[in-house]
């Protein structure tokens, strides 16, 4: 057999990158992830998220982070073994927009991630979703198809394209179930003769020969070693490994970004109350633009019950910011440096940031006083003792809800991001190739250099999916 590369990390882009590889039937490929091989659980392949939320031992139970500057830092909530967190996420599929790409390549001198580069990879990626029917529409989900209206928004635009508007959701599932990289990617692929997937292996470091990387090292002190490590174990994960490595480049763990979102629950009348727990508890989406940006506001629908409050929440508008300026950090655990690291997510640091997240909050109180919502709700509420949304108007007390409710939509990117030789806070260039080492590249949500206006999923693969066209082609190397 020719050469054997190492893929570290069973996530979305390890999945996707593991079968694409080992097609080569000469060349060996070894999947480690340090979580469980668990991806046929039932509750994780239902189509309703919440059942995946109520099934705890697919997520890290220790991953903390904080959300804002001196905030408490609260549980981050990351899948936890082979699938990665696509086998715990809401199944959205959204590729982002052009100008996200754009970007990349204008500010950042990534050509190679420009939107006419990505855009047939995402159309290649359209087919394996499933776009939300009528049938499978919550009463929530159809009250915000109908509220374009209310922010003079059209009502029914293609979500997989940049247009402001109120839009069925697409999902990474079927009518059946969860459809992943794992179900439609890995699975496939694993009687392959020349594909080993090793569950409960977590990795410690890089095997370094001077600049080249000849393996890794597990955290039991197992070695093992091939022609290629390619690390795909996330935003949280493959800087850790970069960093127990000795590897000193300033990028390394910088550059944290997330959608900031906050929640707005409420009570809804009896008729609509009881969600039908084999639909997708989320299926529509409303985008719009802020002052300070471009189709940079998602406002997103669940029905269910996510609160304990009084009186109870049945279902909940969150509002998010999905091109955000404000960047956290991670770091080391200095006591426990094989657990989760130490994360600052900093979101809503920027003026910008904050100016769009108040007007993502204000057209979410549009929406629910809108004729469509109140049909169906009885009372809107901002927390677990039923404070009323209209107190939001007191900008102290909107000040202080914010510093204590905003959570992230668990899209982190950017802790080893991609850019130019030159670019000091540059981990990897354009192909993923660490700088400064040879034979090992990073595959995964960490070298995007900012959050695309998107869930971060598909856009993951879609990186996985073009990288290991590239490495297969000879392109990349």
């Amino acid at each position: 057999m020719g050469e054997t590369v190492i893929i570290v990390g069973a996530g979305t882009a390890g999945c996707t990158a593991a079968a694409r590889l080992s097609e080569d039937a000469d060349r060996r490929v070894i999947l480690l992830e340090a979580g469980p091989d668990n991806g046929h659980d039932p509750a994780l392949q239902s189509v309703n998220w919440i059942d995946a939320l109520g099934h705890r031992d697919a997520f890290y139970p220790d991953l903390l982070a904080s959300k804002t500057v001196g905030g408490v830092a609260k549980l981050y909530q990351r899948g936890r073994g082979v699938g990665g967190s696509a086998s715990t996420n809401a199944m959205l599929a959204l590729p982002g927009l052009p100008l996200d790409y754009d970007n990349y390549a204008e500010r950042y001198g990534l050509r190679w991630w420009s939107w006419d580069q990505v855009q047939p990879w995402f159309a290649q990626l359209k087919p394996t979703l499933t776009r939300s029917t009528e049938s499978e529409q919550t009463p929530v989900d159809r009250a915000l198809l109908r509220s374009g209206a209310e922010l003079g928004l059209p009502d029914a635009v293609d979500a997989y394209t940049p247009e402001d508007g109120s839009a069925l959701l697409y999902r990474t599932a079927d009518r059946t179930g969860r459809k992943s990289s794992l179900e439609l990617w890995l699975n496939p692929a694993r009687d392959r003769p020349n594909l080993e997937i090793r569950p409960d292996s977590q990795v410690d470091r890089l095997l370094l020969d001077g600049r080249r990387v000849r393996g890794v090292r597990l955290v039991d002190g197992t070695e093992i070693r091939g022609d290629k490590v390619i690390l795909c174990a996330g935003t949280f994960e493959t800087p850790c490994i970069l960093l127990r490595s000795g590897i000193d480049l300033p990028g390394i763990g910088q550059g944290l970004q997330d959608h900031p979102a906050a929640s707005i629950y409420f009570s809804m009348k009896p008729e609509f109350r009881d969600p039908d727990p084999a639909r997708p508890c989320i299926g529509a989406v409303m985008r719009l633009s802020s002052s300070v940006g471009e189709g940079d506001l998602h406002l997103l629908p669940l029905h269910g019950e996510l609160l304990q409050s009084t009186p109870p929440a049945h279902g909940l508008l969150m509002a998010a910011v999905m091109r955000t300026r404000s960047a956290g950090s991670l770091r080391l655990n200095p006591e426990h440096p094989f657990a989760p690291p130490l994360v600052e997510e900093r979101m809503l640091d920027d003026a910008q940031d904050r100016i769009a997240m108040r007007e993502a909050v204000q057209a979410t109180a549009r929406v629910l006083a809108g004729a469509a919502f109140q049909e169906i709700i009885e009372t809107a509420f901002i927390d677990e003792v039923g404070t009323p949304l209209e107190a939001l108007e007191d900008d102290a007390v909107y000040e202080d809800w914010l510093s204590r409710y905003v959570g992230d939509y668990f899209h982190a990117v950017g802790t080893a991001r991609m850019g130019r030789e030159d670019d000091p806070m540059a981990v990897v260039d354009q192909l993923g190739h660490v700088h400064g080492l040879e034979d090992v590249a990073v595959w995964d949500a960490s070298i995007l250099p900012e959050v695309p206006s998107a869930n971060t999923q598909l856009p993951v693969a879609m990186l996985a999916e073009r990288l290991s066209a590239a490495y297969r082609s000879g392109e990349l190397v």
